[in-house]
């Protein structure tokens, strides 16, 4: 429901100015960066051209190739700036501009996307195959752009591929290097199979792209109040101290909040909805929860003893359907 979704992202649509959409969080439809947010922003924009300036871990893979169309559809010349990261579904919507340039210390990253099953071999074989028909989408929106078959861009993405600008460049995914944008915020990426150290978590928003009037300090200031607002909001009010303990910044809450959710929902799928309370309260990463709920899912495959005799097995004994003793003792007597 759009009533809840927040919108933590910028449009500026200033007259006699190239009307630009800074992409700098999560794509997710409650607790980031929307398709409804994005189409509802650029639906009525009458202009020659839209700027896209994107620093982007990835998120929900509909709602992304959701933005990724509405881009493409738009009457407007799309062009992509990626200042800091576009990483998975963020790297699709990144293949939506006429022109995509890339900034020489930011990056990029391409995937598999990620999902979670429950039931039986049945039921697996079937989200498996979903999954697939989904990655084979993904891949055709860079088969566009770079040149390459589907099944090039399937094996880079099987390898959770990373890219340096540079790299980028290379492979056909942007068309110009731009000088470099100094990093002031962080992305979490322990999600991710091939994060580079190097690369790490120091990817943000910039000085160049602050809004007008905006003082940039040397040291962000935390917010407690809006922190605070931030936990209640999204239903984690017992969360606010330890979160302000941690001295996040705003986009780290927001971040750490989709998480909680994110692990609700891996606790109810698998059928722990209980111990989502637990893992919230020691803050464990979602890598954590889903290797911890596969091992509660596993635990209770018990293999059989076959060397041990039914009674010891705790199993009832068996009992004939005819009483072969009863007759022969009858027609003894007889």
């Amino acid at each position: 429901m759009m009533s809840h979704n927040r919108q933590w992202f910028t449009f500026k649509n200033e007259a006699g100015q190239t009307p630009e959409l800074f992409i700098y969080d999560d794509i997710d439809d409650w607790f980031g960066v929307s398709a409804q947010g994005v189409v509802d922003q650029i639906r009525n924009v009458d202009a020659t051209d839209i700027n896209v300036r994107i620093n982007c871990r990835g998120g929900m893979v509909f709602e992304g190739i959701a933005i990724y169309n509405a881009l493409r559809l738009h009457k407007a010349n799309v062009h992509i700036s990626i200042e800091g990261l576009a990483a998975s579904i963020a790297s699709v919507i990144a293949m939506a501009g006429d022109t995509v340039t890339i900034a020489e210390n930011a990056m990029m990253m391409i995937h598999n996307p990620y999902g979670w099953a429950q039931g039986d071999a049945e039921a697996m074989r079937k989200t498996a195959d979903v999954m697939d028909k989904i990655a084979d989408s993904i891949a055709v929106s860079y088969t566009a752009r770079t040149g390459k078959t589907i099944e090039e861009m399937k094996a880079l993405m099987d390898t959770e591929t990373w890219y340096t600008a540079t790299e980028a460049l290379a492979a056909g995914l942007v068309d110009q290097v731009d000088t470099s944008i100094k990093a002031a915020a962080h992305f979490d990426l322990s999600m991710f199979s091939n994060a580079p150290d190097s690369y790490g978590q120091v990817q943000g928003q910039s000085e160049s792209v602050k809004p007008k009037n905006q003082t940039v300090a040397s040291q962000p200031q935390i917010d407690s109040v809006a922190i605070a607002d931030l936990c209640r909001q999204a239903g984690y009010a017992e969360k606010t101290a330890a979160i302000l303990k941690a001295a996040l910044s705003e986009a780290e809450v927001k971040v750490r909040l989709a998480s909680y959710d994110q692990i609700k929902n891996l606790c109810q799928t698998a059928g722990f909805p209980d111990k989502a309370a637990d893992f919230i309260k020691d803050d464990c990463s979602v890598s954590e929860v889903q290797n911890s709920l596969l091992a509660l899912l596993t635990s209770e495959d018990e293999p059989i003893n076959n060397a041990l005799t039914p009674k010891q097995q705790g199993l009832k004994p068996t009992t004939s359907a005819i009483d072969t003793q009863a007759i022969y003792s009858r027609r003894n007597r007889a």
